[in-house]
């Protein structure tokens, strides 16, 4: 039988929560050092996050990773060659319908579109995700949105399953080509259809002649569920909900103790 560290060829980590902890902009000494022992051992090592260009700050110096799926799936950016390999995006039209028809209804609309975020005039920019990058945040203006690049949208809301019902609904009503693809307990994410961080994988892997069984993954939130679900070996961190944990195949400690490093190193992977 074989063990998992001659299954597993392609790595990938979901950021904030799992590699990061909230509010935190450097990665520590270890998991730095992971990067590298993977790159050694002939593994390739991918970034999973919601996060985006406009998002990302240094994060990809920092790690050098091979691969930077951001927006939750919607992008796959080839880190050492800087170009794309796969993207879909929403439709513009799409996203400022949604965007008036919604917005009495949600405290914050974003829509990225490339390295910059389009909000409505009510979204926290003091938050610990926005603070580092409010500079690439801008007041909604659909005169200047793209068309080529929007990503995924986030909303805002204390109430998102409420929030959630009323934006299905009005995707259906108007055949949208977008779906809310992850919802958590202050907020919304609405991206393309069939988006998400495992169908990227699936896409990536194949191309890089590989499956998702050779992937490892780990991540800690609602965004991570088809991934850890979908990977050879999924790994949630000890902070996520129950039914993270219920999909994964394993647990490891939180970022706080560079638990993906250490998860590694006892999996003999690195």
């Amino acid at each position: 039988m074989k063990k998992i560290k001659d299954i597993v060829k392609i790595a990938a980590f979901d950021v904030d929560g799992t590699l990061l902890p909230n509010g935190h902009m450097r990665f520590s000494n270890n998991i730095r050092k992971m990067f590298q022992e993977l790159r050694e051992h002939k593994i390739i090592s991918v970034l999973a996050t919601a996060r985006e260009f406009a998002t990302i700050g240094d994060f990809l110096e920092q790690l050098n990773p091979d691969y930077f799926i951001g927006a939750n799936g919607t992008f796959i950016w080839d880190v050492q060659n800087k170009e794309f390999v796969y993207k879909k995006t929403l439709i513009k039209d799409e996203v400022i319908q949604l965007y008036h028809l919604i917005q009495d209804d949600v405290r914050g609309f974003s829509i990225t579109d490339f390295n910059k975020v389009y909000k409505s005039p009510n979204v926290n920019l003091n938050s610990w995700f926005i603070r580092p990058f409010k500079d690439n945040y801008h007041d909604f203006d659909e005169e200047v949105l793209g068309t080529d690049d929007l990503y995924v949208i986030t909303l805002n809301t204390e109430h998102p399953n409420e929030v959630s019902e009323k934006i299905n609904k009005i995707i259906q009503e108007n055949n949208f080509q977008m779906e809310v693809s992850a919802i958590w307990s202050k907020g919304i994410f609405v991206g393309p259809i069939a988006i998400n961080k495992s169908n990227a994988l699936s896409y990536l892997t194949n191309k890089l002649g590989l499956s998702l069984d050779n992937l490892i993954a780990f991540g800690d939130s609602e965004n991570d569920y088809e991934m850890l679900k979908d990977a050879f070996y999924g790994v949630a961190m000890e902070c996520a909900k129950q039914p993270i944990k219920e999909v994964a195949k394993d647990i490891a400690l939180d970022c706080e103790y560079d638990g993906t490093y250490l998860k590694l190193k006892e999996l003999e992977i690195i």
